[in-house]
């Protein structure tokens, strides 16, 4: 099953009551959000519980307690057979790589500065055999940040995939 926004955030809220905790702190969209943020940086629940950058900011926000959140999130999505959509980026390796990889060999993205750290990651482990990445993106337009989106995708690529012929198109016709 896949859970889109709505059944994602109503479980969140579920987790919440049961906590006993105020949704006025824990705001039920931002929990949302900051569990999305992990996943679309590849940060499991574990991960996530052991990363004291994110924790004393959790403790900043006042939220010390959504690490416990984001692991009975996600132990909850997994008794119940359900993945969220972030899930179907986290869960793409290593089970099919080898397939995709001969599948693919040339692999066009369209948007690059709108990808996340997930998506990149996907592009790069899909392309490893044969290095035949097009992307086409333009960084003064990058406008998915807020999603996770990280413009440096799109400004570090070269240096990624050092052959790269960059092609500038400058003027609109």
């Amino acid at each position: 099953t896949i859970y889109d926004t709505a059944d994602s955030k109503s479980l969140i809220c579920s987790i919440i009551k049961e906590m006993g905790l105020d949704e006025k702190v824990y705001k039920p969209g931002m929990v949302q959000a900051r569990i999305s943020n992990a996943k679309n940086h590849l940060v499991s629940p574990a991960g996530y519980a052991n990363n004291k950058e994110a924790y004393e900011g959790d403790r900043a926000a006042k939220v010390p307690a959504l690490r416990d959140i984001y692991q009975r999130y996600w132990e909850r999505c997994r008794r119940a057979d359900a993945m969220d959509f972030d899930d179907l980026l986290f869960y793409t390796f290593p089970e099919v790589l080898a397939r995709y990889q001969d599948q693919f060999r040339y692999i066009l993205v369209d948007e690059y500065q709108d990808t996340n750290f997930a998506q990149h990651s996907i592009v790069l482990q899909l392309a490893k055999n044969h290095q035949h990445v097009c992307v086409v993106g333009d960084d003064a337009q990058s406008i998915y940040s807020f999603r996770g989106a990280d413009i440096d995708n799109i400004l570090y690529f070269t240096k990624v995939y050092p052959d790269t012929k960059v092609f500038k198109l400058e003027q609109n016709y």
